[in-house]
């Protein structure tokens, strides 16, 4: 059966986050490469789902039947497994109806699904905290207000996709990179189970499945994970691995191990100087020997000078960008 008349919640429907999952870029070994953006995007979409739902209760007529206490009873968008947007207007309101009262039963109370809200809510504030850092990091010190403003806008234009990652060192950015992509899945299995509750897309999709407040736990799990591995990045220079195994949740996926590496890189901080030469000459000899007989200091202040003028170019480029936000705003504020 067809779809038809859409309406405001309509956005909230199509949203998939698993086909938004796979159109990631992909690394060479074709693995997905998760992003701060995405899992934002995600994030939202949650929360502006679990809005859709508090309307939807706050509109619902405090003396109607109980139309969902039970899940065997007769209903016919249920019986014929159509969406919402394939029913009649009187059909389509007996399914919110039963949307309310279903995710009640299943969280427990309007509190929990209240709660629940504000959970995902902090998981925006945190991944909107980590862009504006990365992005902090690229460009100079600019004032609280210019900086939301310009990730406002990168974030409308999806600009932010290749910005990279919170932690630096690469043996612990694997393991950010691993949590972002489990905190992602979470989060996407979560919003499929609303989806399912919401628009009755497939109802049994999700019957065999773990209880959604099963999928909440571990979600919740998960977060905490990132949470306390992005916290380690303000001083990870200074940090050993016995304070970093402390500071983390113990993991069955043994990135702990990974993170042990960690000690044996401090312990090697002998022979930075000797790979640092060796990474130089490796350059030099790569762009054609330009810089043969120069000595090791000068090599040095060669590589240093590219790399702050790429770091200009890249500074200039989101500074004109910042620019163009502001015109825009006194364009509006003129009108």
């Amino acid at each position: 059966m067809e779809e038809f008349d859409y309406d405001e919640e309509t956005y909230l429907f199509e949203f998939d986050p698993f086909v938004e999952y796979f159109d990631l870029l992909k690394d060479d070994s074709d693995v997905v490469i998760m992003t701060y953006e995405s899992l934002l995007e995600l994030a939202e979409k949650t929360c502006q789902l679990l809005s859709a739902w508090k309307l939807r209760a706050s509109s619902s007529p405090c003396n109607e039947p109980d139309i969902g206490s039970k899940d065997d009873k007769p209903l016919a968008f249920h019986a014929f497994g159509l969406n919402m947007y394939q029913l009649c207007f009187e059909e389509r309101a007996d399914l919110k109806i039963y949307s309310v009262d279903k995710l009640l039963r299943i969280l427990g109370s309007e509190n929990e699904v209240f709660n629940f809200q504000e959970e995902v809510k902090q998981m925006v504030k945190f991944l909107k905290n980590c862009l504006q850092d990365i992005l902090g990091s690229c460009i100079p010190s600019l004032p609280y207000p210019v900086m939301r403003i310009l990730l406002s806008h990168l974030l409308a234009e999806k600009g932010l996709q290749k910005l990279g990652h919170v932690l630096k060192q690469e043996p612990i950015k694997t393991v950010e990179k691993e949590y972002m992509d489990k905190l992602y899945l979470s989060l996407a299995d979560i919003y499929d189970h609303l989806k399912v509750v919401m628009f009755n897309i497939e109802p049994n999709t999700h019957s065999t499945e773990p209880s959604l407040i099963e999928k909440k736990a571990r979600l919740l799990e998960r977060f905490e994970l990132l949470v306390e591995l992005v916290s380690i990045s303000s001083h990870e220079a200074g940090l050993d691995s016995v304070e970093i195994e402390n500071s983390l949740v113990a993991d069955p996926g043994g990135e702990m191990e990974i993170l042990k590496k960690i000690e044996g890189e401090r312990e090697d901080q002998q022979r930075v100087g000797q790979s640092e030469r060796e990474m130089i000459e490796k350059i030099v000899e790569e762009d054609g020997n330009k810089d043969r007989g120069k000595t090791y200091p000068e090599m040095i202040e060669n590589i240093v000078e590219e790399d702050e003028k790429e770091r200009k170019d890249i500074r200039q480029g989101l500074n004109n960008c910042g620019q163009e936000v502001k015109n825009e705003e006194r364009d509006v504020g003129q009108l």
